[in-house]
């Protein structure tokens, strides 16, 4: 699988090749559509790797914060704050 620099590479040449290939008046409309294909699987892989990296990313950070709440419970004292006063909760 490629990283995430080599694929944004990709794209600039490939994005690039795409406008070249707009601009011409007699370029072959079937080279224009497969050019477009082409980048959009580039693009694709692309999200998939960042969606895959910031996924990595949430999990460590929901991890840690699992911990830290966990550690807070249990520094935190229960107490209750209803108090029955004639019959009713204040």
């Amino acid at each position: 699988m490629a990283d995430s620099a080599s694929l944004s590479t990709a794209i600039a040449e490939q994005t690039a090749w795409f406008n070249a290939l707009r601009l011409q008046k007699d370029a072959d409309p079937t080279e224009i559509e497969e050019t477009k294909k082409k980048l959009g699987e580039l693009k694709k892989s692309l999200g998939e790797i960042n969606r895959a990296n910031a996924g990595a990313a949430k999990a460590s950070s929901s991890a840690a914060e699992a911990k830290k709440r966990e550690r807070l419970l249990l520094k935190t004292a229960k107490v209750s704050h209803h108090t029955l006063q004639n019959g009713v909760y204040i």
